[in-house]
């Protein structure tokens, strides 16, 4: 390995590295929206449905992911769905209840940013993914993505 590329601030990641991202970042995500819909239960009860269909989009991708990567013998390290005790802790200590429609607003910017890091994460990751099959489904889940920041931007315009 040339210097060079040490220095660089760039790294590629191994297959692996790739898969094991991704499958991090997408259980962090289930586990935000599935907060999410809690917050939203009392008083916007469509929205808090909303969050459940988008938590259950990333348990649809995380099957992908892992159906991918047992086609390519990577399947056993990605099957754990766990997510660690210090992200646990976060989450329980980020709950709370939407109780009025200010709150609200201000809830559903806050999802809005997340869906749209999310979005730009797997952008990156598709930009600099060397597993052609991890691409053909980091397509997909980018283009899942954008149609979530879409539809949560319509009904943040709902919101008023």
């Amino acid at each position: 390995m040339s210097k060079r590329m040490l220095e660089s601030p760039i790294r590629c990641c191994l297959p692996e590295e790739e898969f094991l991202l991704v499958r991090d970042h997408e259980i962090e995500e289930m586990h935000r929206y599935r907060g999410f819909a809690l917050c939203f239960l009392p008083t916007h009860p469509s929205i808090s449905r909303l969050m459940v269909a988008l938590g259950l989009e990333c348990e649809e991708r995380l099957d992908s992911l892992v159906e991918t990567a047992e086609a390519l013998g990577m399947g056993e390290k990605l099957g754990n769905r766990s997510i660690s005790p210090e992200l646990q802790a976060e989450l329980r200590r980020q709950h709370f209840f939407v109780l009025d429609d200010d709150i609200a607003k201000l809830t559903l910017a806050q999802v809005l940013v997340a869906a749209c890091n999310s979005w730009q994460f797997y952008r990156l990751m598709l930009d600099s993914c060397s597993t052609h099959q991890l691409c053909v489904i980091l397509r997909q889940f980018v283009i899942q993505k954008d149609n979530a920041c879409r539809v949560l931007e319509e009904v943040q315009e709902s919101l008023g």
